[in-house]
């Protein structure tokens, strides 16, 4: 059993401001350790439940947050960015994989479940896709989806593991954190490594990650609202964009592939 893990940092235990995330700043590097034993724990918890390689996607920044030297020997690790569409699920597409795990992740903008909630890049204001306010964990869902890959497990806020859970009702959840205006509550940083390794554990033992699909919508309609007005004017011009406000556009596929090909030219480029 192979097994997709996609590690953010904004959802692990403790953060609560993006100077921490940042690389050379105070507590950055504790946070980066700390990002590091959880994405080993659901690692460990998926190769205790059964799995048999995970192979890691770092998604910090630039794609080097996590500490390699201390990841379990039964993973692959890919650091650095591709700058292919499929940007925090990179190399999903290179490999069959019996289901996706993500740890660390948050909510998306204008939420306020965490200090931290952004979109794939900080300069958009909200990100729609058929009519739901959306983020990086709906685009990557339905990624996993596009490729008929379960997801069976996601760590990070409370506000993030709540909505993973109303897309996919059968997905293992681990809360370790929970937003209040610019402040974070968090479980121990210990409890939270010990919650992630029984989490992982349970959603691939047994075969439990099959309950987890991906429902993937018919059609898509991607709506952008951009800081930049300018920015919504540049990004109009994209094959399909409809710019529907001086700081709005829209895009339609059925072809999800469409959207990621969208949102790496108009969002993340």
């Amino acid at each position: 059993m192979k097994v997709y893990l996609s590690s953010d940092i904004e959802g692990t235990c403790g953060l609560c401001s993006f100077p921490e995330t940042d690389p050379g700043a105070p507590f950055s590097e504790y946070f980066r350790e700390q990002m590091t034993k959880e994405v080993a724990a659901a690692a460990t918890g998926a190769v205790n439940g059964g799995a048999d390689e995970v192979f890691i996607k770092d998604t910090n920044f630039t794609g080097r947050g996590l500490i390699p030297g201390k990841l379990p020997a039964k993973t692959t690790l890919m650091r650095g960015n591709a700058c292919d569409i499929y940007g925090m699920m990179s190399g999903i597409n290179v490999r069959k994989f019996d289901c996706v795990m993500m740890t660390g992740y948050h909510s998306p903008a204008k939420d306020d479940a965490n200090p931290l909630a952004h979109n794939a890049v900080r300069h958009i204001e909200t990100l729609k896709i058929n009519g739901e306010i959306a983020g990086e964990f709906a685009l990557n869902a339905y990624t996993s989806g596009y490729f008929d890959i379960p997801i069976a497990f996601i760590s990070g806020d409370k506000g993030i593991c709540d909505m993973a859970a109303e897309l996919i009702p059968g997905i293992v959840t681990v809360p370790v954190q929970e937003g209040f205006g610019g402040a974070t509550v968090s479980v121990s940083p210990q409890k939270a490594v010990e919650m992630i390794l029984e989490g992982s554990k349970k959603a691939v033992k047994d075969g439990y990650y099959k309950n987890c699909n991906v429902k993937m919508p018919q059609s898509f309609e991607i709506g952008v609202s951009y800081e930049s007005r300018v920015e919504a004017y540049r990004n109009s011009f994209y094959p399909g964009v409809i710019q529907v406000a001086p700081k709005k556009i829209r895009f339609k596929s059925t072809n999800y592939l469409d959207v990621l090909r969208f949102i790496h030219f108009c969002i993340n480029g």
